[in-house]
């Protein structure tokens, strides 16, 4: 037994001496401690033992869903829908063909992304979604100028034909395709003249075209562009065309003031499509490049009468873009049809008998029939007319834009064209070599930050 209970006392610490050799050191770590750790491990020094838990990932914030162009009480599954078809029916050109044009990249073909549809035929040499995306936002910005024309005009657009839409990706593309020198866009009504599309090419008068700056994300394009474009096409749709003896008795488009076709259209550069059109018409002095120069330059030798817009012909609109007095031009013609579009029943009178004779004459630089010139303009706004509408003008301008208010971003557009957003009372350059090294830094800066950061363009 003696012999038996040692077998077994010996046993017993050696299968305790074994297991404590085999079982795992616990590392017990202070700060600057040398670790203590298992027999057959090399001992580290000022080191820590990483728990032995899973990382936490980071969720990642699902990138949000938008839906451009969304209508009404649709419900996103019906979007998405309508989504998916519109993107099946979008497809690069095929090789070889030429009915929608010889477009270039400046050395060679390229295919472009194409939407048939009406009234917008959508093109973009981006990608198939981009292309879509633009289709939805179309139609969404024709109903909705809709909405507001039916407000302060009350004339049906005329979609007897669907609009070209073409978005390029750069300007040097845009250029190669008849984009206008320093242009960042352009809308015409006469593209049947320009003999650069197939004989069975639907839309045979009207082409809109712009490029996003090498911007290849919807959401971040800035569509500022897009919508002064997009009015323009809005109004011609309105203005429509005659047929002219002199050019065979084809359709020409009617032409209108270049001042009033630019003024409409700078009223429409930040609309909101989120809000309704009575609150967009209430905001239009509240936002935008041209209230921060007009709340300077009313009042000033900068600011110009009324005389001055109504006779200012196209050549010399033209002329003067490349100057400040160009800006200036844009500027005043926005805050005359601001006037004109919610000025209530004054503005409104005043916006429609612009337009009726416009129709009417075409142009104020054009001849009536009887080729006695501006004849019919003067008839129609005789002096006194004019005195009234500058009066209503300037009194809406004093209301509205006055030197008491600011817009949200007043201080970038100001800074960005060369002028000191601290001076008020009248448009001040900013002035000096140092001052103006210091601002172009300045607006460089916020340039980038504004292009890195999360906001999406509406």
């Amino acid at each position: 037994m003696a012999k038996t209970g040692l077998i077994g006392i010996t046993r017993f610490f050696v299968f305790v001496l074994v297991a404590a050799m085999l079982w795992p050191c616990p590392t017990i770590v202070r700060a600057g401690a040398t670790a203590v750790c298992s027999l057959d491990e090399k001992p580290k020094t000022g080191t820590k033992k990483k728990k032995n838990t899973k990382k936490k990932r980071k969720k990642r914030k699902k990138a949000k869903v938008i839906r451009w162009g969304q209508r009404k009480n649709e419900s996103d599954e019906k979007y998405d829908k309508r989504y998916k078809r519109i993107l099946r029916q979008t497809k690069q050109d095929k090789a070889g063909d030429y009915d929608g044009g010889n477009i270039t990249n400046g050395s060679e073909k390229i295919r472009m992304w194409t939407y048939m549809g009406h009234p917008f035929i959508v093109r973009t040499d981006i990608d198939q979604k981009f292309t879509v995306d633009t289709a939805m936002y179309m139609e969404m910005l024709h109903r909705e100028y809709g909405a507001a024309y039916k407000k302060f005009l009350g004339v049906k657009a005329d979609l007897k034909e669907p609009i070209e839409v073409i978005v390029f990706a750069d300007q040097a593309t845009y250029a190669a395709n008849g984009g206008p020198e320093g242009s960042g866009g352009f809308f015409m009504s006469f593209a049947h003249l320009q003999g650069d599309r197939g004989p069975f090419w639907k839309a045979q008068h009207y082409r809109l075209q712009q490029f996003t700056d090498g911007i290849k994300d919807f959401a971040k394009w800035p569509k500022g562009t897009l919508k002064h474009e997009a009015a323009h096409m809005e109004l011609q749709l309105r203005l429509g065309m005659k047929g002219d003896p002199r050019f065979g008795g084809l359709g020409i488009p009617i032409d209108c003031p270049r001042w009033f076709n630019e003024g409409h259209a700078s009223v429409f550069e930040y609309w909101d499509f989120d809000k309704s059109v009575d609150e967009n018409m209430a905001e239009v002095s509240n936002r935008g490049r041209y209230a921060p120069v007009i709340r300077r330059a009313h009042g000033t030798d900068k600011w110009k009468d009324f005389n001055y817009v109504w006779t200012i012909d196209p050549a010399s609109w033209a002329n003067d873009l490349t100057s400040r007095q160009g800006f200036l031009n844009y500027a005043q013609a926005w805050s005359l049809c601001a006037y004109m579009m919610t000025g209530g029943v004054k503005g409104r009178r005043d916006f429609r008998a612009v337009f009726d004779l416009s129709t009417r004459v075409g142009a104020d630089y054009q001849t009536t029939y009887k080729g006695d010139t501006t004849r019919a303009w003067t008839e129609k706004f005789p002096e006194e007319a004019r005195a009234r509408l500058e009066k209503n003008w300037n009194e809406w301008v004093s209301t509205n834009v006055s030197r008491e208010k600011e817009v949200p971003d007043e201080k970038y557009f100001l800074r960005r064209m060369g002028y000191d957003p601290a001076v008020v009372e009248k448009l001040a350059s900013i002035s000096g070599d140092e001052a103006k090294a210091e601002n172009s830094k300045w607006v460089e800066k916020e340039r980038k930050r504004r292009e890195k950061s999360s906001r999406i363009e509406k």
